[in-house]
């Protein structure tokens, strides 16, 4: 798991470095729409740089915890970025409230993981 999940976050970390780069040359002279893309980018890095540490992390924490937290961080930050980067391009949300259920699910996801950090395997006596 430890590779996979290093992998993807990887992968999301240079799709986030790419739209952020896509976002400052071909986003028109709409403010509120470059703002909502830099909002993307920003928590699509965030997420992504998180989801990262957590390959580190994977073999310190409860298996099933920590699982559910990785997975709802990344669909989380899918629905939320996604629907966010869509809506500075067309101007309309394309499902409406798909971005604060993925911001709950980021939200919940990283809790998930604090919980499977106290709950999970120590290798030493300090835990």
């Amino acid at each position: 798991m430890t590779r996979t999940l290093a992998a993807l976050a990887a992968l999301s970390l240079s799709l986030a470095i790419a739209l952020g780069a896509v976002g400052a040359h071909a986003i028109g002279g709409d403010p509120a729409a470059r703002e909502l893309w830099r909002t993307a980018s920003f928590w699509h890095t965030a997420n992504s740089l998180g989801l990262l540490a957590l390959a580190v992390l994977w073999p310190h924490l409860g298996r099933r915890l920590g699982l559910a937290g990785v997975l709802a961080v990344g669909l989380g930050t899918l629905a939320f970025c996604g629907s966010i980067y869509i809506q500075a391009l067309q101007g309309s949300a394309p499902v409406p409230m798909l971005a604060p259920i993925g911001g709950s699910l980021q939200i919940l996801g990283w809790l998930a993981v604090a919980l499977a950090a106290v709950t999970g395997r120590t290798r030493s006596a300090e835990g």
